[in-house]
């Protein structure tokens, strides 16, 4: 006689029966409840209760729920059971941020179509990165390709599906397996204690020593920073500030700190202790007010941007940094090498510190596991050991399929974007893998990846389109670059030109000074020029080095943005070349154009831009002449030479200098320092206290004689006779 067929009145004592034993193991069980979406959620319904977080739609009257959009709102907190709806539709980075809720002997329900035929099935979810004018039906599924064939492959998880029998749940490892927890005032693992006690050194010690603690998910680094901030206020030390990008993801710091201190956090939210207090103040607000506190703290600093890192380096004497190094956003990494080197530079000594062992839930936690795996949380790159530079790599675009047959290749391929790019989440690993007119390239040697790139193909909008889009009454996902040049560089022909923008490009760092960077780009090039595109074109937070590349591949500058990037934490620069005579016509008009608008700008927008950025932006074209009038040229002179109020002189100094500047002859003779100085006195009109404090120099006096000594290195890089001639045209 056949088996009966799983109905869901059964599934509430089958569940209550399994539990015990995850709970006496403290790991977290994954069940896949997977058919029509009126049985399945059925089931779902059936098993809520009040310690249930439902994330997706349809979730019961009463239920506490989150959209997949708010998800993020749920990081820091915890439940029993975690309900994950995805039989309409997948947000990676949703379930990147809940995967981490449920606490240890607690469960996750994953609510999906029969997992058979759940590829083939349009998900509306791709909606969000499918540029125009394609919709999510003209997407890939090779994403949840993989994650139906993790699922159906995963032992330790519970697999429940329509119209067949239910199946025996798997049983956690034994209970010996789970760590022990010590409680030492607060602390409940070895890794805690080490961990407060290296941020109270901090917090004791001399300055310019910081602490950076990294851990993944669940093993207790905020509440490590609340202890420590509630022993150093009791210890009488000083005030504690605390910094993150979202004041929410530091509740449980603070909640943590008031436990510990056996006080409720005031009606502010703030812990106080005698005469000191725990606040938080948000990462902007503390570069431009600078409270003063004794210690620092940054939690999830790998979401803020290094610049703004440094600036906070330098103004407070004790820091720690903390960060998620395997989080749903994938950016301890990039953190932990890109600003890694930088803090080194910068502090007389660095201590660093991982936390490893797992607090909310035992060591080896399927759940855990499990969504690492297809979410590639824990990816890397190639070990450097395995890398060996000296070898041609192939260059070539790389099909999805490929990718998710081979699962080494895939995580070393994203291992690589997440070390290299801030903010690389889930959601970028379906971009790569599933959007159309998306590209994945990679330069590949002896089995192992050492370099990628990610292009997306932009523009060629319709008439009436890109005149609404130029207009500002309408924008189009995708199409970043087109979208920028006309909607903030005021070009609108930019809209109807087809190119190929570069989104992300990166080198194993063990192979890097090898010109692997320059072969995939021009491997990208040479195919969108066989493509028959208008242009090859990037959009990054504009820094020295990355400009400096860009320049070496053949891009100019084309637009800066006026406001700082989220992410990067800089201000976006566009950059293009042109790949055939009507590409390079947009190209060259749109440089002349940015060339003449950027003095203008630099005194507006660009105000509190990094001067010595602007310096090296300015190019001036070979046809645009000096030509200052002799009473101006006389001024110029008489600042330069002499001693003539240079005030006196503005007007003339600014339009002398906005040309002269970015000639080759001075941005060749004259150093950075100088002319930066310059830019920041003359085209930014910078204050005087800021101009002190950003080069050095002591009060007003000071400045002016350097700005006079930087002038004259300027009119000696240009040719007396030549900078005199009315017809003077810089050359290049």
């Amino acid at each position: 006689m056949p088996a009966t067929p799983c109905h869901p009145a059964d599934l509430i004592a089958a569940v209550e029966a399994a539990m015990p034993a995850w709970r006496s193991a403290r790991h977290r069980l994954p069940i896949v409840i997977s058919g029509s979406s009126d049985w399945v959620l059925e089931c779902a319904r059936s098993l809520a209760d009040n310690d249930t977080l439902w994330i997706g739609p349809d979730a019961p009257a009463g239920q506490r729920s989150l959209t997949f959009g708010r998800a993020r709102e749920s990081l820091g907190g915890e439940c029993g059971q975690l309900v994950f709806n995805a039989l309409e539709g997948i947000d990676p980075d949703a379930l990147g941020a809940a995967a981490g809720l449920p606490r240890g002997g607690g469960r996750m329900l994953w609510l999906t179509p029969p997992l058979d035929d759940w590829p083939q099935r349009a998900d509306p979810e791709l909606a969000r990165i499918t540029p125009y004018p394609l919709s999510y039906r003209d997407a890939g599924n090779a994403f949840v390709q993989r994650m139906a064939d993790c699922l159906q492959a995963e032992p330790r998880i519970w697999r429940i599906a329509e119209g067949r029998p239910l199946p025996p749940p798997p049983r956690p490892l034994p209970d010996d397996s789970a760590s022990p927890l010590a409680d030492d005032e607060g602390c409940r693992t070895a890794d805690q204690c080490k961990a407060v006690d290296q941020i109270l050194a901090v917090a004791r010690g001399r300055p310019r020593r910081p602490l950076v603690l990294r851990s993944d998910r669940g093993r207790g680094k905020s509440s490590a920073l609340g202890i420590a901030a509630a022993r150093v206020l009791a210890a009488g030390l000083g005030d504690v500030l605390v910094t993150a990008p979202r004041r929410a993801a530091v509740e449980p710091l603070f909640e943590q700190a008031a436990r510990q201190a056996g006080i409720s956090a005031t009606n502010d939210g703030d812990v106080r202790c005698g005469d000191n207090r725990l606040r938080f103040v948000p990462p902007d607000v503390l570069i431009d007010q600078s409270p003063q506190a004794r210690l620092l703290l940054i939690d999830e600093a790998a979401a803020l941007p290094a610049g703004m890192l440094e600036s906070l380096f330098h103004r407070y004497p004790r820091v720690v940094f903390s960060t998620t190094e395997h989080g749903y956003e994938g950016t301890g990494r990039g953190f932990a090498i890109r600003f890694a080197a930088l803090l080194d530079r910068l502090a007389v000594s660095v201590r660093r510190l991982t936390l490893t062992t797992p607090i909310r839930w035992a060591p080896d936690d399927p759940l855990e596991a499990l969504v690492d795996r297809f979410l590639l949380l824990d990816a890397d790159p190639a070990p450097d050991e395995a890398i060996d530079a000296t070898t041609t790599a192939d260059i070539r675009p790389v099909p999805p399929a490929e990718l998710i047959a081979d699962e080494r290749r895939l995580a070393e391929l994203f291992g690589l974007l997440v070390t290299a790019h801030y903010r690389t989440t889930p959601r970028d690993l379906r971009q790569m893998l599933d959007v159309p007119a998306s590209t994945v390239w990679e330069g590949r040697s002896n089995g192992h990846v050492l370099a990628t790139a990610l292009t997306q193909d932009e523009g060629g909008l319709p008439p009436d389109l890109a005149e609404a889009v130029f207009a500002g009454e309408r924008r189009v996902r995708g199409h970043l670059l087109p979208q920028t040049m006309a909607t903030h560089a005021g070009e609108p022909r930019w809209t109807g030109l087809r190119g190929r923008r570069i989104q992300r490009i990166a080198v194993h760092p063990a192979a890097r000074r090898a010109g692997l960077g320059t072969r995939i780009v021009r491997g990208i090039t040479e195919r969108a020029a066989e493509d028959g595109l208008d242009f090859l074109g990037v959009s990054f937070g504009v820094e020295t080095d990355l400009l400096n590349f860009w320049l070496a591949q053949g891009l100019t500058p084309l637009h800066l943005g006026q406001h700082r990037d989220h992410s990067s934490g800089r201000q976006s620069l566009v950059m293009a070349r042109g790949l055939n005579a009507r590409g390079q016509l947009a190209i060259d008009h749109s440089a002349r154009r940015f060339q003449t608008r950027l003095p203008v700008l630099a005194a507006g927008p660009l105000r509190t831009t990094d001067p010595r950025l602007l310096a090296g932006l300015l190019d001036t074209p070979t046809d645009v002449p000096v030509a200052p009038p002799p009473a101006d040229w006389a001024q110029i002179e008489a600042c330069a030479l002499r001693r003539h109020p240079i005030d006196a002189a503005l007007p003339a100094l600014r339009t002398f200098l906005s040309v002269a500047l970015g000639s080759s002859e001075v941005r060749t003779r004259v150093d950075e320092q100088q002319r930066a100085l310059l830019v920041a006195r003359f085209l930014q009109l910078r204050e005087m206290l800021d101009l002190a404090a950003g080069f050095g120099l002591d009060g007003r006096p000071a400045i002016d004689r350097q700005c006079r000594r930087s002038l004259r290195h300027v009119l000696a890089a240009l040719e007396p006779g030549d900078a005199r001639g009315g017809d003077r045209r810089i050359r290049q």
